[in-house]
């Protein structure tokens, strides 16, 4: 089978669409099926791409070739059916990062769940996944600006890993 090819007729281009105009639906599915519909696919035929799309990301087998064409797709489908691209400054995006990593290791680790900072600054996993992109080129094009950022980040996740400690008796 080529990991690639379409799944019930959706093609991976076709379902990233489908995907990015279901970006603010909150994943309910009710409203997922419903756009699908209006955008000249059944339910059946969704739910079986959803689902068929879904395992090829979480088939080991499969998952590295479908993640890496599909994410420029969705990315591309965001920018025309998302509304306007998310973005951050190196701060905040500095500060996004670092709750969602850690240098603990061993017994106490620091928990790092993507919701609290999603919640703070009020995001979605669709609005992280742009944010984070266009940071990444951007740091990946810029060696000075990459440095500034490594400077600014790498204390702040060990400030956010002792107030951890701190906070549960650890230190």
């Amino acid at each position: 089978m080529n990991s690639l090819e379409p799944i019930a007729g959706i093609s991976l281009e076709r379902y990233a669409e489908l995907c990015a105009m279901m970006a603010n639906c909150g994943g309910d599915l009710e409203i997922c099926a419903q756009i699908a519909v209006e955008n000249g696919v059944d339910r059946q035929t969704w739910e079986a791409a959803m689902n068929g799309w879904n395992a090829r990301m979480y088939d080991p087998n499969h998952a590295a070739t479908v993640a890496l064409a599909y994410m420029p797709l969705y990315q591309a489908a965001l920018s025309k059916y998302g509304g306007p691209r998310a973005t951050a400054s190196m701060e905040d995006y500095c500060e996004m990062l670092a709750m969602i990593n850690t240098d603990l290791k061993g017994e106490i680790l620091r928990p790092v769940p993507f919701e609290p900072m999603y919640e703070r600054f009020g995001i979605d996993a669709s609005k992280w996944s742009q944010i984070s992109t266009d940071w990444v080129a951007k740091l990946g094009n810029d060696p000075i600006l990459a440095k500034e950022f490594g400077e600014m980040f790498v204390p702040r996740i060990k400030e956010l890993d002792e107030q951890y400690l701190r906070s549960v008796g650890a230190i």
